[in-house]
């Protein structure tokens, strides 16, 4: 076969997979919201609402002294929302899903990829309608709006590499989906979100940054705040989780597959 042949054939199945997901991002829309607009109204409602009352809770508080309380806490729960969210509702992904495992042209991966697009999606677009408002009221614009953009991805990206494990452990040993959502609410406090690490003493800085959600954090607050602090964060770092979680949750994945008897 020709180079051009090749080029034409990965195309092809490019084009189809998208079609797959994008049905498949549907057919996810109705069953959990059904065709009832509120049902999506509430898909951006959840995390405006909740990131909302996490910061006006830290701004009737003491708070950091160079920072804004809602800005900090209200955008920082905003993107701890796409890390819980995914990860949460991995577990429900595959016996949720599992009769449309017989079309061939749908994959395991395909079914998470749609549902984790929806998670971004919203939750992106609640962080932009955050931004805005605080722009409108206090004139803060973000020092670097491509690093939140890049925190954004690297939350999104770590948060479907992580549940894609899960979602195959959970396959594998019952009842093992109440630990995972124990673990992402156990994590809050030690995710990044509630802190700087230029904050913590220096043999704390060095433990909390083996943590990638740390340096996610970092990057977000560093393109929210740039010069006001001194951020510590390593991209290669977070993309090296990244891989890992995603070469181990895909191979998994396929394992699980095979073990449901529909290979």
């Amino acid at each position: 076969m020709s180079l051009r042949g090749e080029v034409a054939l990965v195309l092809r199945g490019a084009r189809m997979q998208r079609r797959v997901i994008g049905a498949l991002i549907i057919r996810e829309m109705h069953t959990r919201f059904g065709r009832h607009y509120f049902g999506y109204i509430w898909l951006f409602f959840e995390p405006l609402l909740l990131g909302t009352c996490i910061g006006l809770i830290h701004l009737l508080r003491d708070s950091p002294s160079t920072f804004g309380p809602f800005e900090f806490y209200a955008i920082g729960y905003v993107v701890y929302f796409i890390f819980r969210g995914i990860i949460n509702r991995a577990s429900s992904a595959i016996t949720g899903n599992i009769g449309l495992l017989y079309h061939r042209t749908i994959t395991l991966p395909d079914i998470f990829f749609a549902r984790h697009i929806i998670e971004t999606v919203s939750v992106t677009g609640v962080l932009v309608v955050f931004l805005f408002v605080l722009f409108a009221i206090n004139g803060d614009f973000p020092e670097n709006p491509t690093k939140i953009a890049l925190a954004m991805i690297g939350m999104a990206l770590l948060s479907q590499g992580i549940a894609l494990v899960a979602a195959a452990a959970t396959e594998a040993v019952e009842g093992i989906e109440r630990g995972i959502h124990a673990i992402t609410y156990l994590a809050l406090p030690v995710c990044g979100m509630f802190f700087l690490v230029e904050w913590l003493p220096d043999w704390l800085q060095e433990l909390a940054l083996y943590i990638p959600t740390v340096h996610i954090f970092e990057l977000l607050r560093d393109g929210q705040f740039g010069s006001r602090f001194r951020a510590h964060y390593d991209i290669s770092y977070v993309m090296g989780w990244i891989m890992v979680t995603h070469l181990i949750g895909l191979a998994a994945l396929r394992i699980t597959r095979q073990r449901i008897g529909l290979e």
